[in-house]
């Protein structure tokens, strides 16, 4: 499960509720429910134990309607479109929960709906779908929403740093929304099925060479910083999957997100390992967690942030195996 997962977990929890008794029992079922998600995020479950998380999700959101709280609905709504599209890869029923719940609230007032266009734009961008992004991005910057004031949220560039935010009042250009949303445009360029944009990088030993040269081959292009749990865990699987397949054309090119990266031959990685590569990771719009992407022998994306097993699958479905 992709780290980013914690990062909007966190943003969730940061969204006002209503206080009292009934908020402090909203918040207890949204902090359970988030750590379960969590936890989901690191291994492989039964349809069982979806069902029943994803009916924990559901009666989070019939709290929050029955509460007639529009942040709550908000938050419940944002939950429910992160398990369907992030988590289960259903991007059009997650569009139609934040769609309703946009609804619902419009009719509220004080209600700051912004987030939902934030988590619409990003599920556009999971399903590659740039041209959704942009509509997105045209209806919040036309509605009653459009930076009314920016609300909470933490990204990471390293292990423990905040992401710095737009100042409340600012002017267009600082919009928070608006500026995640524009970085899901750009991600949304990058999804499966798109041509991974060719790079002139340097490996540690100073040998330069471009992404294109692994043309015919299937490449992990794997962005990372250590400290990151899923990828030090997901590492000897990692290892273990290039050495399979390495032979037979598998190639990894882990490019470091570390702002002063220094000691990384102590990792020995037998792979390509390049210690900067910002140009590549801006145009990306890669900010705030590891993530990797999967590229055929045409340099098209596969799938990206696959790790364990399903990533040596792919990887030896790629090669024909």
């Amino acid at each position: 499960m992709r780290t980013f997962l914690i990062g909007l977990m966190v943003g969730v929890m940061l969204g006002s509720t209503a206080m009292g008794q009934e908020a402090g029992d909203f918040d207890a079922r949204t902090k359970k429910v988030l750590s379960k998600l969590q936890a989901m995020g690191h291994g492989t479950y039964s349809r069982q134990e979806w069902a029943e998380v994803e009916q924990s999700v559901n009666d989070l959101m019939k709290h929050a309607a029955q509460r007639q709280d529009g942040d709550a609905i908000i938050q419940a709504a944002v939950i429910k479109a992160m398990v369907l599209s992030d988590m289960r890869r259903q991007h059009e029923p997650a569009i139609q929960v934040l769609r309703q719940a946009l609804a619902t609230v419009r009719k509220m007032p004080d209600v700051d709906a912004s987030r939902l266009y934030v988590k619409m734009a990003e599920v556009e961008a999971e399903a590659g779908n740039p041209a959704g992004v942009e509509a997105v991005i045209k209806e919040y910057k036309a509605g009653p929403y459009y930076d009314p004031k920016p609300y909470q949220w933490y990204g990471l560039s390293e292990p423990g740093e905040p992401l710095m935010v737009a100042r409340p009042g600012a002017t267009e250009g600082d919009s928070l929304p608006l500026t995640i949303m524009e970085k899901a445009l750009v991600r949304a360029k990058s999804a499966p099925g798109i041509l991974f944009p060719d790079a002139v990088l340097t490996d540690l030993q100073g040998r330069q060479f471009r992404l294109s040269s692994f043309r015919g081959k299937v490449v992990l292009v794997d962005f990372f910083a250590r400290g990151w749990r899923v990828w030090e865990e997901n590492l000897p699987q990692l290892r273990e999957t290039w050495s399979r397949y390495h032979p037979q054309g598998f190639e990894v090119v882990s490019i470091c997100l570390e702002r002063s990266p220094a000691n990384l031959t102590d990792l020995g990685l037998p792979w390509w390992v390049v210690p900067e590569a910002r140009d590549l990771s801006r145009s990306l719009g890669i900010f705030g967690s590891s993530t990797s992407y999967l590229l055929n022998a045409d340099g098209r994306v596969i799938a990206r942030d696959l790790r364990g097993q399903d990533l040596a699958f792919a990887v030896r479905r790629a090669l024909g195996r």
